[in-house]
C-alpha cells in the first residue's frame, strides 16, 4: 500500500470518512424513531425486543407505520418511500465501508474494491470501481436521507406529545 499523501488520495479516503459520519446521523434517526415508536406507539406489540440491525429496524418501522391509524395514507406512502431509499442506500454504504481496496493508483482518486457477501451457499464477491465523486455522492445522499428521517422523528415525537395531552384518545396501534 502507498502512503496516500496526495490531495487526490486524501480526498478519496476523506470521502469515505464523510460517508461514515453522514450514515451515523441516519442511524441515529432510525434509532430514535424505533425508540419513540416502540415506547410511545406500543411498538412492543409488533416486536418483543427493540430491533438492532438495519434490516430489522426498517421492517419494524414499516409495520408500525402500517398500523398507525392516525396517519393519512398519503403520508404513509412517503415514509415507505423513505424507508426504501434508506435500504437502497445501505447497500452502497455497505459496499464502500466493508469493501477492501484491491487496486489503487496513487493520485487517481479512484480504486477497485472487493466486498465479500455471505449467501446461503457460501461467500461470493462483489467487485466495485469507485471514484471520490461516487463516494461523496453516497455521503450526500446519506446526509439528505438523515435530514428527512430526523424530520420524521420530530413529527412522530410531536404527535406522541400531542396525543399524550388528550385523555380520550385510544392507543394509536
Amino acid at each position: 500500500m502507498g502512503n496516500y499523501t496526495s490531495i487526490e488520495d486524501e480526498n478519496f479516503f476523506g470521502a469515505i470518512g464523510r460517508l461514515t459520519i453522514s450514515w451515523a446521523h441516519l442511524e441515529l434517526g432510525l434509532d430514535c424513531l424505533v425508540e419513540i415508536t416502540y415506547h410511545g406507539f406500543g411498538g412492543s406489540d409488533i416486536e418483543q425486543e427493540i430491533p438492532r440491525s438495519l434490516k430489522r429496524k426498517l421492517s419494524y418501522l414499516r409495520a408500525v407505520f402500517r398500523n398507525m391509524q392516525l396517519l393519512p395514507s398519503d403520508s404513509l406512502k412517503g415514509y415507505e418511500y423513505l424507508f426504501n431509499e434508506i435500504k437502497d442506500a445501505s447497500t452502497t454504504r455497505h459496499d464502500i465501508i466493508h469493501g477492501v481496496v484491491t487496486e489503487h493508483v496513487e493520485r487517481s482518486g479512484e480504486a477497485t474494491m472487493i466486498r465479500a457477501i455471505r449467501t446461503k451457499t457460501g461467500i461470493t464477491k462483489r467487485e466495485l470501481s469507485l471514484t471520490t465523486t461516487d463516494i461523496f455522492n453516497a455521503a450526500i445522499l446519506a446526509r439528505d436521507l438523515a435530514s428527512k428521517l430526523l424530520n420524521l422523528v420530530n413529527q412522530v415525537y410531536d404527535l406522541i406529545h400531542e396525543l399524550s395531552q388528550q385523555d380520550d384518545v385510544q392507543k394509536p396501534l
